[in-house]
C-alpha cells in the first residue's frame, strides 16, 4: 500500500506539472515549456512512459521521427544495471562509426577539457594565451568536444536514473578497505590520478577514447601501445595501490 501511494503520489505531480507545461506552451505557441517540464518530470519520475512521452514531444518539435525511435530504443537498452562487455563493445562501435560520419573525426574526450583551458586562459589573460604556442593548437572556442562531455555526463545521470542504479558514493567499498575512511584523502588522490591521466593523454596524443579505441580500429601502431600500457599500468596500480593479491573477474548479473 505505502508503494502505491508513493506511485501515486509521483503520478500526481508528474500530471500536474506537465499540464502546467502544456498550458504555457499553448500560451506561448512554443513546444519548450513542455519539454522542460517533462524533462524535469523524467528525472524526477523515470519511467518508460515518462521515456515515451519525452519522445514523443521532441519528435513534435524537430519534426522528425528520430527522437521517438531514440526513446523507443532507449527504452528497452537503457534498463539493465551493468552490460556485458560484447554487447557494450559492439554498442560503442557503432558510436564511432556515427562520430566518423557526422563530424569527419573519431570520438575523443580529453581534447574538450584542452579546450576549455584554452577558453579559460584566453579569458583571463588574453596576452599569456598569444605568447603560449600549445594554445595555438587549440582554437578557444566551444566545438563537438565539450558538447561530447556534456553528452556523457548528462547521459550517464540520465541512464542510471532510468536503470535505478544511481546513488551518491563519496567512498567506494574497494578504496575504504583499503585506504580508510578519509573523504579528503579520497578526493585528493582522485584529483592527482585525474591530472596524471590528463597530462599522460595531452603528451599521448589521445586517451582511452581518442587514442585506445579510435587508434585500433584504424590499426594505428600508437592505439595498440596504449592499450597494452594501459592494461599492465592498470594491473600494476591496482596490486601496488590496493594493496591486494587478488584480482577475481566477475560477471554482474
Amino acid at each position: 500500500m505505502i508503494t502505491k501511494g508513493k506511485n501515486y503520489f509521483w503520478l500526481t505531480g508528474f500530471i500536474i506539472i506537465n499540464m502546467v507545461g502544456l498550458g504555457y506552451s499553448f500560451l506561448l505557441n512554443n513546444l519548450w515549456p513542455l519539454l522542460a517540464t517533462l524533462s524535469a518530470s523524467f528525472f524526477i519520475m523515470p519511467t518508460w512512459w515518462s521515456v515515451i512521452a519525452l519522445g514523443f514531444a521532441f519528435t513534435a518539435y524537430f519534426n522528425s521521427g528520430w527522437p521517438l525511435l531514440a526513446s523507443l530504443a532507449f527504452m528497452f537498452v537503457g534498463k539493465p544495471k551493468r552490460w556485458w562487455p560484447i554487447p557494450a563493445g559492439i554498442a560503442f562501435a557503432i558510436v564511432e562509426v556515427f562520430s566518423f560520419y557526422l563530424s569527419e573525426r573519431p570520438l575523443g574526450i580529453t581534447r574538450g577539457y584542452t579546450v576549455m583551458g584554452a577558453i579559460i586562459t584566453k579569458v583571463i589573460s588574453p596576452a599569456h594565451a598569444e605568447t603560449v604556442s600549445y594554445w595555438s593548437m587549440y582554437e578557444p572556442s566551444i566545438d563537438w568536444t565539450i558538447a561530447l562531455i556534456l553528452g556523457v555526463v548528462m547521459g550517464s545521470f540520465v541512464s542510471a536514473r532510468y536503470s535505478g542504479d544511481f546513488k551518491l558514493n563519496l567512498m567506494p567499498q574497494l578504496w575504504r578497505q583499503s585506504k580508510g575512511d578519509s573523504v579528503i584523502k579520497r578526493w585528493f588522490w582522485t584529483f592527482v590520478a585525474g591530472i596524471m591521466m590528463g597530462f599522460a593523454a595531452r603528451i599521448a596524443g589521445g586517451c582511452v577514447s581518442g587514442l585506445l579505441i579510435s587508434g585500433t580500429i584504424q590499426l594505428a601502431p600508437s592505439g595498440f601501445i596504449f592499450m597494452f600500457s594501459l592494461w599492465v599500468g592498470g594491473l600494476v596500480t591496482t596490486l601496488l595501490f590496493y594493496r591486494t593479491r587478488v584480482i577475481v573477474i566477475k560477471r554482474e548479473q
